[in-house]
């Protein structure tokens, strides 16, 4: 099995890290698993422009960025599941997080539907990566689950937007220090039986 984890933290080794590498551990408890997890914060992704070049009504051409992205897309076309993990920052995901779902429009090869006239009149896409398995990872400071709601939303909205399988979310709060979820069994064990779930067991 394939699977590629995009960490949306700008702190490496702390609670949405260690969520997502219990995720992982899942998975590896089940199968046979080829990982990739990427920092995207460190990685080579520049920001969406906003160019419309990948939309439909611009021919849904290849973006024109050049950075690390059009290999990132292709690997996630060869995937089997993903993993996308985010810390909340002002009640949503992560600025990285946020531009990363923006650069992934090439994915989504949206139609639209046009009348006799020609006048637009709705859209259908096919995503490429339609039907894949996601697991969704969250930590926040915060003890109320309701400081994440547009965020959970977001996600979510992402989610079904391309099509993919959401297998679980793993939502974790009052993690105010850093890598404190560590001693958050409960969490630890939920993003453990998620990511069994991800490998199918």
């Amino acid at each position: 099995m394939k699977i590629m984890a995009f960490v949306g933290s700008p702190r490496k080794n702390s609670n949405v890290d260690t969520l997502m590498d219990k995720v992982i551990e899942g998975v590896k408890s089940k199968t046979d698993v080829e990982v990739e997890k990427i920092y995207l914060y460190s990685a080579d992704i520049k920001n969406c422009n906003g160019c419309g070049l990948c939309s439909p009504l611009m021919g849904n051409r290849d973006c024109p960025i050049d950075d690390d992205m059009p290999g990132i897309l292709n690997r996630m076309i060869e995937a089997e599941a993903y993993v996308f993990g985010t810390p909340n920052h002002v009640h949503t995901m992560s600025s990285a997080m946020t531009n990363f779902w923006a650069r992934l429009q090439p994915l989504g090869k949206m139609e639209v539907i046009r009348d006799d006239s020609g006048k637009i009149i709705g859209g259908k896409s096919k995503p490429l990566i339609m039907g894949k398995k996601a697991v969704m990872v969250v930590s926040q400071g915060d003890f109320s689950p309701s400081a994440s709601a547009l965020l959970l939303r977001v996600l979510d909205s992402n989610i079904k937007d391309f099509q993919l399988k959401k297998i679980g979310e793993v939502f974790s709060t009052g993690n105010l220090e850093k890598a404190q979820v560590k001693n958050n069994e409960n969490d630890l064990n939920l993003a453990f039986t998620f990511g069994q779930r991800l490998a199918g067991g």
